[in-house]
C-alpha cells in the first residue's frame, strides 16, 4: 500500500484530498492618517539632512544659518501643503 493519507471505506482505501494551502491575509491599506505622518516625518528627514549637509558644506556661520532657516521653510512648506492635500482628500472620501 503506498503512503498515501486516507482511510478505508467499506473495506476500500480512499485517498484524503491534499489540503488546500491557507492563503495569507493581504495586508491592511494603510489610513489616511498614517500616510500624512509618513510623510512629515519623511519630510522633516529631508529637511534635517539637508541642514546637515549645508552645515558640513559651507565653512561661515551666517552661511550656515542661512541654509537652515532656508531649508526648514522649505520644509515647513512641503508639510503644510501635504496636510492641506491630504485634508482635502479626507473631505473627499468622507463626502463620498
Amino acid at each position: 500500500m503506498s503512503e498515501t493519507e486516507g482511510r478505508f471505506e467499506k473495506g476500500r482505501w480512499v485517498v484524503d484530498p491534499a489540503p488546500e494551502p491557507e492563503e495569507e491575509p493581504a495586508p491592511a491599506t494603510p489610513t489616511i492618517e498614517k500616510r500624512m505622518q509618513e510623510a512629515s516625518e519623511s519630510v522633516r528627514k529631508a529637511v534635517n539632512d539637508v541642514v546637515s549637509t549645508g552645515q558640513h558644506l559651507f565653512g561661515t556661520p551666517e552661511g550656515h544659518e542661512h541654509i537652515q532657516q532656508a531649508a526648514r521653510k522649505a520644509g515647513e512648506d512641503l508639510e503644510r501643503a501635504i496636510n492641506s492635500w491630504a485634508e482635502s482628500a479626507r473631505r473627499a472620501l468622507q463626502r463620498e
